[in-house]
């Protein structure tokens, strides 16, 4: 499916998992998904995301997103509960290594649905 319907869908979750989503999406996409996901998250509800971190050297793989954007994207209707430093663990059977062994660095952030917003 497309993430970017979420608006089309009849759907209420009280948790919702992004794993390497965000971090893919143009400006105009990013702001058409977030309103989905408040479209499709019920009030207290929380998103659980993980996104490529702009502390990752180098330009290869995805684009980098810094805490800011995070903050920015989520400044309606949200809270961002928390930002935590992590890593994507890479994939051990493939031979493109464009990383370090431990994994790109990432961001996993906790955002919760406001209980009084009523845009979605």
């Amino acid at each position: 499916m497309d993430a970017l319907t979420l608006k089309e869908r009849d759907w209420a979750f009280n948790s919702v998992i992004d794993c390497g989503l965000f971090h893919v999406l143009s400006d105009e996409d990013r702001r058409l998904y977030v309103e989905g996901l408040a479209h499709v998250t019920e009030h207290g509800g929380r998103v659980f995301l993980m996104c490529f971190s702009d502390e990752e050297p180098g330009d290869t793989g995805p684009r980098r997103i810094a805490q800011g954007d995070l903050r920015e994207a989520f400044a309606v209707g949200w809270t961002v509960e928390s930002i935590t430093a992590t890593r994507f663990e890479p994939n051990p059977d493939t031979d493109e290594r464009h990383f370090g062994d431990d994994g790109p660095k990432a961001w996993f952030t906790i955002i919760r649905r406001d209980v009084g917003d009523c845009h979605g």
